[in-house]
């Protein structure tokens, strides 16, 4: 079993249920006049029942959530290669206790079929994801004949000194480093490149690759995006409000529920979509390019970002409804619906 933050909760939860429950016993049913083995047999059962249950359900959660994980995804045509990204943007301060590595650990996944003038697709991940576990995307992207990098985004996996996963703002303007170092590498200068993002790597995707519109970057395909971040973030704490046990959740990771405007900006493609549309001299000229370069992906039945955030975007954007894709089911990572979402991706960078 994998140790996760989860687990820690849990942990502290079923003490304090077991604490409880020996409180009930021992001191308001009196029981104190009596021997103690009794209650703390009985809060040693309830918190060892509380842990089992939930520790079970997690772990089978997680056989099938994590089922294409890392190595269990390969091709033999396909050659994965270890690459390191180096940061220019802001780096956080280092502490006493940690060191802030300047770069960011990813792969290039190469198929012999390739083309060295085909475009480069970007793949980010999503929060708490890494590059292992979207090899299910990756690998048969790489296949349709493009390479494709993909990338530990800051304080995950093997990107963890380089940051925290709870830094929305530096992370965006992570993947703005990876397609100027691209750029400027001699393997991959002036070839196209694609951006494809899943829930916060295509917050990213979609702020560089409008900020990189009319340089390298050409197409841009954001999954399960979120439009204002003001509609993702849990309003309140309290049990039955809306996305209530994400609040607690984001909180414990350090996610910022209410930020400055300034940030909210940066974090909020459909704000971004907006600004960027006042840089045309025309409507038309807009959906010109919206048409060419933008793809959404959602799901209706998405938990963590609600399908309104797709409305907003595609509102915002004006694209076609050719450019778009929206599905019934699969949830906020398209379980049992991997196939038609990788389907889709390369269609779309296809066209």
């Amino acid at each position: 079993m994998i140790i996760r933050p989860k687990h820690y909760l849990l942990f502290i939860l079923g003490l304090i249920l077991a604490s409880f429950i020996f409180y009930v016993n021992y001191v308001l049913f009196q029981s104190n006049q009596g021997p103690i083995v009794g209650d703390l047999l009985l809060s040693l059962f309830t918190f060892i029942l509380w842990w089992v249950c939930w520790a079970l359900y997690f772990e089978m959660r997680d056989f099938w959530q994590f089922r294409w994980y890392g190595k269990h995804v390969n091709h033999p045509n396909v050659t994965i290669t270890p690459f390191l990204f180096p940061l220019t943007w802001e780096m956080e301060k280092p502490t006493e206790n940690l060191e802030i590595e300047s770069f960011l650990n990813g792969e290039l996944l190469h198929w012999n079929g390739t083309s060295q003038k085909s475009p480069i697709v970007i793949f980010s991940h999503g929060f708490s994801d890494d590059s292992k576990y979207v090899r299910h995307y990756t690998v048969p992207i790489a296949l349709a004949g493009y390479d494709v990098i993909a990338y530990d985004c800051r304080g995950v996996s093997g990107s963890r000194k380089a940051g925290k996963n709870n830094q929305f703002v530096e992370i965006t303007h992570d993947l703005g480093d990876i397609i100027r170092f691209l750029q400027d590498h001699e393997a991959f200068k002036g070839r196209s490149i694609y951006l494809v993002g899943i829930s916060l790597g295509s917050v990213a995707s979609i702020k560089q690759g409008l900020l990189f519109q009319g340089l390298s970057v050409e197409k841009i395909v954001a999954v399960a995006c979120i439009g204002d971040y003001s509609d993702v973030m849990p309003s309140s704490p309290i049990p039955f409000k809306r996305n209530w046990w994400f609040w607690l959740r984001y909180t414990f990771f350090g996610v910022p529920i209410n930020p400055l405007p300034k940030i909210k900006k940066e974090i909020s493609p459909e704000l971004q979509i907006l600004e960027k549309k006042k840089e045309f001299t025309s409507t038309v000229d807009w959906q010109k390019y919206a048409a060419k370069s933008l793809f959404l992906i959602h799901s209706l039945n998405d938990k963590v970002i609600s399908a309104i955030n797709f409305k907003k975007n595609i509102t915002a954007s004006e694209i076609p409804i050719e450019n778009w894709l929206v599905t019934q089911r699969g949830g906020h990572n398209f379980l049992k619906y991997e196939l038609i979402l990788t389907s889709a991706i390369i269609e779309r960078l296809k066209r």
